[in-house]
């Protein structure tokens, strides 16, 4: 697991069927310090999140199937919680 921000949405009109109604967000990977660290990537929303949220990003794709309790979907990036604060080196970071 990851941490990032998101950084936009992606909206797609003709996508394949298991994929409608699932949002897709631009997620860009961060450091524990808060600095971008990695190219930005599409990752299937399982939490809610928005533009600006910091998000636990899971690259296995197994994930988003458990996640959204579909055993035929296939995603390699899935958004799997909001984080509200974590530390790093003894410092609280909160992200709202």
């Amino acid at each position: 697991m990851k941490i990032g921000r998101v950084t936009g949405t992606v909206v797609s009109t003709i996508k394949y069927a298991d994929y409608r109604g699932y949002k897709l967000l631009k997620v860009r990977p961060i450091a524990l310090n808060g600095v971008f660290a990695g190219e930005e990537v599409v990752a299937l929303d399982a939490a809610g999140a928005g533009i600006g949220d910091t998000v636990l990003i899971n690259n296995d794709g197994g994930s988003a199937q458990l996640v959204m309790n579909d055993k035929q979907l296939i995603a390699c990036v899935t958004v799997c919680g909001v984080v509200d604060h974590y530390t790093y080196n003894g410092i609280t970071i909160h992200t709202h």
